[in-house]
């Protein structure tokens, strides 16, 4: 027979148990195969290690010496187990990409250097989709690992249970108008005063964008006509240009001045929350509160280079971008 490391637990067993039989027990062995084993194992270490009486069993002298060292091995192999699993595990979440996501704009492109800094090591595997309606399902599915995207007051997106969200900052929506409209000489433009406008859009979605801004004018006292639809940003700028609508604009939006101009709101009755999203069983409490200061310090700079919007934030607009979530 040759020494095995389960050897090793026999013998121990059999000296914590103090009898052969409750040590049979323990190792879900029957008596007289405890006993044979016990005995071949002490043959292979050349003698008995154990006084056997009526009462049970002792290690005798040369016992309390394999004992000893049969300890030291069982915690060392113990702690080379643990290690090496424990780098496994590590190896594998290091392996396994960070799939991030957002939906297309701004914030997914803060969200993306963001995490190259702090995750270096990590391979990202980056989903930008235009429908918050998927983006929000790959969250709740566990497809996705962390994102960014806008929700509309009222208009709840059902991340799922394992998803925990956090509101970065309330962004406004400007209105985005003709340079020669009566309206652009304003500072600030009332929404009621766009009732008798055309309204250019993207087209309705599960954000709920259409009917928030159905509420919103409604209780601004008038129906929008939304008469245009496109996610294009370029062909809404030129149908504002040419005066044949209006349109709502995130601030953030890089829009080429040519023909037109942007406005804040009065009031702010028009906003959106960005919220940062993650799956609570893949990014650490650590890596989310990581990420979520730095995006907003990275849209803090973003803010700083968009004239109109810096303008509007230094005039108070920002006790209400990073106020109380309403």
């Amino acid at each position: 027979m040759h020494l095995e490391f389960r050897h090793l637990r026999v013998l121990l067993t059999v000296a914590e148990a103090g009898s052969i039989r409750k040590a049979a027990a323990r190792l879900q062995l029957s008596q007289p195969a405890t006993s044979a084993q016990l005995k071949r194992i002490e043959h292979e270490l050349g003698g008995p290690l154990f006084v056997r009486s009526a009462e049970g069993v002792q290690p005798n002298e040369n016992g309390q010496y394999v004992l000893r060292c049969a300890r030291d091995l069982v915690v060392g192999f113990d702690r080379l187990r643990e290690h090496a699993r424990s780098t496994a595990e590590a190896d594998r979440e290091t392996a396994a990409p960070l799939r991030a996501g957002g939906t297309a704009g701004p914030l997914v492109s803060l969200l993306i250097p963001t995490l190259f800094e702090l995750v270096p090591d990590r391979r990202i595997s980056i989903d930008a989709r235009r429908s918050v309606h998927t983006l929000v399902k790959t969250l709740s599915q566990g497809k996705c690992d962390i994102a960014v995207f806008g929700e509309f007051p009222g208009f709840p997106l059902p991340v799922g249970e394992s998803v925990a969200t956090r509101t970065l900052l309330r962004e406004p929506v400007f209105v985005l108008l003709a340079e020669d409209h009566p309206l652009a000489r304003r500072e600030t433009v009332g929404l009621r005063e766009l009732r008798d406008e055309e309204w250019v859009m993207p087209e309705a979605d599960e954000s709920g964008v259409h009917a928030y801004l159905h509420l919103t004018c409604q209780s601004a006292g008038f129906t929008p006509r939304i008469t245009h639809v496109t996610s294009d940003l370029s062909v809404a700028r030129i149908l504002v240009a040419g005066r044949r609508a209006v349109c709502g604009v995130w601030p953030t939006a890089d829009v080429p001045p040519e023909g037109t101009v942007q406005r804040p709101l009065a009031d702010v009755p028009f906003h959106r929350r960005l919220q940062l999203a993650w799956n609570t069983g893949t990014v650490p409490p650590g890596l989310a509160d990581a990420v979520g200061e730095r995006l907003l310090a990275a849209y803090l700079s973003l803010v700083r280079q968009r004239p109109p919007y810096q303008a509007w934030w230094e005039g108070g607009g920002s006790e209400f971008a990073l106020g109380a979530d309403g």
